[in-house]
């Protein structure tokens, strides 16, 4: 049997940062609909409420930074955000 685990952390009204088995993810909008994209460029929205919800993949475009092995935007977000000084 696998296991999961999901924790989110709320940093400002509509906006979180979800930690999950498959890495961190930056998830914005409002009970109903969300939007959100992981340190693996990989972007969904979310739609619905209760039992019944829609997902689907899209395919946006990620600026690259040059922060190391990942690189990406939202890694270096969520690496200065973790990171201890």
């Amino acid at each position: 049997m696998g296991w999961s685990f999901r924790k989110s952390l709320r940093l400002l009204p509509g906006i979180r940062i979800n930690l999950s088995k498959s890495g961190p993810r930056l998830s914005v909008g409002v009970p109903g609909v969300r939007a959100s994209i992981g340190v693996d460029g990989k972007a969904r929205v979310y739609g619905g409420a209760g039992p019944i919800r829609y997902q689907k993949r899209i395919t946006v475009p990620t600026p690259k930074l040059a922060v190391g092995r990942s690189g990406g935007f939202l890694s270096s977000i969520v690496k200065a955000l973790f990171s201890s000084r």
